[in-house]
Formats: C-alpha cells, structure tokens, sequence
C-alpha cells in the first residue's frame, strides 16, 4: 500500500508544475515579443496569456503562502483528487504551450490562433479550477487517514 501524501508535498508540486511551465510559456512569450512575432500587436498575445496562467498561478501561492504561515498541523491529502488536478494542469499547460508552438505550422495568423484557442482553454481552465479547488479543500485528518469510513 502506498503512503498517503502530505497535503504540503503535493501543494508544492503542483506549484512546481505551474511554476515550470508558467515560466517556460512566458520565456516564449518574452522572446517572441522581443522579435515582433505579434507585429506590433505583441499586448494582444500578452492579454491572452496572462488570464490563461495568472488566476490560478496566483490562487496556488497564495495558499501555499497562507499555509506557511498559518502554522496548522499537517494534513494528508486526498491521493485521488491530487492526481486528478496535477493531471489536468500538465494537460492544461501542454495546451497553452502547444498554442503557441504550434503557430509556426498553421495557416492561422499567431493572434487568430490565440483567439481560436479559447474556445478548448476555456473549458479546461474551469475543469483545472475545480479540480485544483477540490483538492486545497478536501483534506483528511492524519489520524483519520487509514480508517475505514463509516
């Protein structure tokens, strides 16, 4: 049987995740900018980017800041649910990214394709959002972990 994860280690993971591809998205962005890949429009590539990332990038450190200061017990986390919201937000981030890599194949001019994307992005940020929202909330108590429920 596997140990139940603690609530911490599986918070800071998931940051890491969005930390990392976060980052990498936005070194893309930079240097396209940097080139004028937008021509000119490079603030329209910048306002599709920053509301696909930064809302939820910001809800993670927050919490994780909260946590650190709120001096609470440590809690084991849901194993379930912390696969499922890592997963989606691996899935969410290759998206966000693809959209922008991607550009160089299509026929699409960079910012029609940013804008296309939001209709599938827009639909699995919120599926992320539950996800992730489900997991900071449904923690169990560490004493509670292996019993069985009634």
């Amino acid at each position: 049987m596997k140990p139940v994860p603690l609530m911490s280690s599986c918070k800071k993971r998931i940051a890491a995740v969005w930390l990392a591809f976060g980052g990498g998205i936005f070194l893309v962005l930079l240097a396209q900018s940097f080139f004028d890949t937008y021509e000119g429009q490079a603030n329209d590539a910048w306002g599709w980017f920053l509301p696909s990332v930064m809302p939820t990038l910001s809800l993670i450190i927050s919490v994780i800041v909260f946590d650190s200061r709120s001096g609470q017990t440590e809690k084991t986390a849901d194993r379930f649910m912390y696969v499922v919201a890592i997963w989606l937000s691996v899935f969410y981030l290759l998206t966000v990214f693809s959209t922008i890599l991607v550009q160089p194949l299509t026929t699409l001019l960079p910012l029609e394709l940013m804008r296309q994307s939001n209709l599938w992005l827009g639909p699995l940020q919120g599926l992320v959002a539950a996800a992730l929202g489900a997991f900071f909330v449904k923690q169990e108590d560490p004493d509670q972990a292996g019993a069985i429920p009634r």
